[in-house]
């Protein structure tokens, strides 16, 4: 441990690595640069935009054996969005860095620079390179700006700090090249984790996120559309990314006061099975519902969907899809399933290739951990597996995949205390374009056997049960959740 004054205003500043290079006061928030045996203010360092992470200055844990204890933070943001680098310290006096965004986590290590690399102009989405005895995929590739930063940090950074950084998966295990330093990158290698498999301590209590997290000055759960004036329901902690509900101008609440990104032509008002505000119990855990979008497939028949946006203090996020038909559970998944020509593999299973298509935001309200603009399009591809639906999906900048298994309209009823859910995600099964064929079809049914059902009622009576059960057992059974979750 090592004991400074802050040059500006005389507090003590305690800092534990002996290499460290900048620390920032926690009082008065100046950046304090180490140079040779002196310390320089080098002028204030913007706060830290608290969000919904759960880790903090002082939080412990393993990782790969070894103690370790996080010492500083940086705030990295791109155009979308931004995430957090926690600077870790181990017991022996090396470092590592843990990576946190959208609820997701990465511990990586230094390993140095390699001795050939592509350029970072040349790395895009989906691009593959050997490393260490195995294949890693690129899922994001991107350049984002240093904003903030607090505690002690081996290198010095800025607001002007630009890190130009592209990151890539194979399994659980992840590899980042990291180019802000010039063209030949820097390495870190490590895994996919989660706070539990890190076994960390001292993390933010769930009250502390809602209490803190993401609040604006003078604001406390809503504030008025900077476009509009609408009030807009505002969830600190959870997600700054805003979209109103009456104007639908993009919305950023991350900077201390509410922000304008972008504004859209006024737009009809959606009803929406789910509003904002909802709660969703399931199986035992209470889920906000903070956000939802209304997408279409692209092409010529396209077919709609929504899919909301839900947030536990704990759990972090969770998606909840509906069709005309069916609801799903969805999971974006922190490991990368093994890719093959017409399949994939996840978790030892297999995964079959259905179809690819692409998808278009066409509405948005509420809040998101990212953000949604009316317009953005995806590509994605499905496989179909034993435990559900694996998509693929694809933008200029990533790459992330997720598992969605079916729920009943029964069991998302119940969650929601919202019955009548459960009758209209019925009526809209014979109402589809399956159903419809079905009713067609069973009318024919009905007229080629009527007399038959006079003058051999046993086996008419058999060929109309085999009949309607091969007409209607698709739609029937297709939307009850046989998985047993």
């Amino acid at each position: 441990m090592y004991k400074l004054f802050c040059p500006a205003c005389g507090a003590q500043v305690e800092v534990k690595s002996a290499g460290w290079a900048m620390a920032v006061c926690s009082y008065c928030r100046s950046t304090l640069l180490r140079d040779a045996d002196t310390v320089r203010n080098i002028g204030r360092m913007s706060e830290v935009i608290e969000d919904h992470t759960r880790i903090q200055i002082n939080t412990s844990g393993q990782y790969q054996g070894k103690n370790f204890a996080v010492v500083g933070r940086i705030q990295l943001r791109y155009e979308d969005g931004f995430w957090n680098e926690w600077y870790a310290l181990f017991d022996d006096g090396s470092a590592g860095w843990l990576s946190d965004g959208s609820g997701q986590y990465v511990f990586t290590l230094p390993a140095g620079k390699p001795n050939r690399a592509p350029t970072f102009e040349q790395i895009h989405p989906g691009n593959t390179i050997p490393w260490d005895n195995a294949q890693f995929t690129a899922t994001d590739v991107r350049s984002a700006q240093c904003t903030a930063g607090e505690g002690e940090l081996p290198f010095v950074v800025g607001s002007g700090y630009m890190a130009r950084v592209a990151d890539f998966r194979s399994g659980e295990r992840f590899l980042t090249l990291d180019y802000s330093e010039g063209d030949t990158p820097q390495v870190f290698l490590g895994v996919a984790t989660t706070l539990e498999d890190l076994k960390c301590q001292l993390l933010r209590e769930a009250d502390q996120v809602e209490e803190t997290a993401g609040k604006l000055k003078g604001k406390a759960s809503s504030l008025e559309c900077p476009n509009c004036g609408s009030g807009i329901d505002y969830a600190p902690g959870k997600a700054e990314h805003l979209v109103c509900p009456s104007c639908h101008a993009e919305v950023s609440a991350t900077a201390g006061q509410a922000e304008v990104l972008h504004k859209h032509d006024e737009l009809e008002s959606v009803v929406t099975s789910l509003q904002l505000g909802d709660i969703f119990t399931y199986p035992a855990v209470k889920w906000q519902l903070i956000g939802l979008m209304r997408c279409k497939e692209t092409g010529e028949e396209s077919s709609i969907w929504v899919e909301y946006l839900f947030f536990n203090a704990q759990r972090g996020f969770q998606w909840l899809v509906e069709t005309d038909d069916s609801w799903t559970l969805t999971e974006v998944l922190n490991t990368l399933p093994e890719k093959h020509t017409s399949s994939v593999r996840h978790a030892g299973k297999n995964y079959t290739k259905q179809w690819t298509y692409g998808a278009e935001v066409i509405y948005a309200a509420g809040a998101f951990n990212w953000r949604v603009s009316i317009g953005d399009q995806t590509s994605i591809t499905d496989y179909m597996g034993p435990d559900g639906t694996l998509s693929e999906e694809m933008t200029a900048a990533e790459v992330t995949w997720s598992l969605g298994r079916k729920i009943s309209a029964e069991d998302v009823a119940k969650a929601c205390n919202k019955p009548a859910l459960a009758t209209r995600q019925t009526a809209s099964t014979a109402d589809s374009p399956l159903g419809g064929l079905a009713k067609i079809a069973t009318i024919i049914l009905l007229a080629l056997n009527f007399t038959n059902i006079f003058s051999s009622p046993g086996a008419s009576i058999i060929v109309l049960g085999i009949g309607l059960l091969a007409l209607w057992g698709p739609i029937w059974f297709g939307n009850v959740d046989l998985s047993g979750d």
